[in-house]
């Protein structure tokens, strides 16, 4: 006997798999910005600091809710 499919249940797995997709990229992105801002904050003058910190901080607080949804 076939087994029915429903259309919702395709559709709802495909934008599943897609959100998913778009998320690991996201995270990806994001972690190649945090690396870059920590190479740039090695670099920056003192005045800089807290601004290249507090930066760095967001991107850390954003890649880990990120993380949290995969």
């Amino acid at each position: 006997m076939a087994e029915i499919i429903h259309l919702r249940t395709i559709l709802q797995a495909r934008r599943r798999q897609r959100e998913q997709e778009y998320l690991h990229r996201s995270v990806e992105v994001i972690e190649q910005s945090l690396q870059c801002q920590v190479e740039e904050f090695a670099h920056a003058p003192a005045a800089e600091w807290p601004v290249r910190a507090s930066k760095i901080r967001k991107l850390g607080e954003l890649l880990e809710y990120a993380t949290s949804l995969l």
